[in-house]
């Protein structure tokens, strides 16, 4: 690999809530402990149970219950905890964050003859990875544009010197809509290549060979650096980077 571098079980039904507020959970007299169905809007039952089921506290007979064929959970706990989970339910039972990510893929050479060429494609990076890497020449290859919900996986050709080229992209994490903060990121950069070719039959064989390979926090609005290291002999380098921007929400 390239060295990278960067710049349980069904329960009785006692009360249904909406986490509204519109209906309140039911109790019985004498209980500590209320019994709530709460329906669920984007993740499954499976997940909510592991996501909830660490506030539970079983010795006291609370637990989380998957509700069979149904996109729910019931809650069986004391009203503080079943507040504390339903607030940990609104921050993550809720539509996907969609962060546009725009990637830029440049050629670092050291060239003699191309030392005191600059690529205008390039211009607003051209000064600061002169200052920062010790190549001479910087030049745009291809751009990309990608949309990610997170938690998704994206793949999109992008150019690469005559070379088929593909970034594959997993958004992990993203700040709230309208928020501040970064988007976790993972990148993996690969080139396609000749596994095998039979002349005669005019039969070739194509596989595929890993450039980059790396996850990052890249603050939202600001571009990252990343890249390769110089291959031996060929003075070469690859440069790939990343600025995302929260888009607008997918809704599913």
């Amino acid at each position: 690999m390239t060295k990278t571098w960067m710049i349980a079980a069904a329960a009785v039904l006692v009360g249904i809530a909406d986490r509204s507020g519109a209906q309140q959970p039911s109790t019985r007299p004498g209980d500590t402990l209320i019994v709530v169905t709460v329906p669920l809007k984007h993740i499954s039952s499976k997940q909510a149970v592991d996501l909830l089921s660490p506030y539970a506290v079983p010795s006291r007979g609370g637990g989380v219950f998957a509700v069979p064929n149904v996109r729910a959970v019931t809650i069986r706990e004391t009203p503080t905890t079943f507040s504390r989970m339903q607030k940990v339910l609104a921050e993550y039972d809720r539509s996907p964050r969609t962060v546009s990510l725009s990637f830029q893929l440049v050629a670092a050479s050291n060239s003699p003859a191309s030392s005191s060429t600059r690529d205008p494609a390039v211009a607003s990076l051209d000064s600061l990875l002169r200052d920062v890497l010790k190549f001479t020449s910087y030049r745009l290859l291809g751009t990309a544009v990608v949309s990610a919900s997170e938690d998704e996986r994206v793949v999109q050709t992008i150019a690469g010197d005559g070379e088929k080229m593909t970034l594959h992209v997993w958004v992990t994490d993203a700040p709230p809509d309208g928020g501040e903060g970064s988007v976790h990121v993972s990148v993996t950069l690969f080139k396609q290549t000749i596994a095998s070719a039979n002349m005669s039959q005019k039969a070739v064989s194509y596989g595929t060979e890993e450039v980059l390979a790396t996850a990052v926090n890249v603050p939202l609005g600001q571009t990252v650096v990343l890249g390769t290291a110089a291959g031996s002999g060929s003075g070469k380098a690859l440069i790939l980077t990343v600025k995302p921007q929260i888009s607008a929400v997918r809704v599913r």
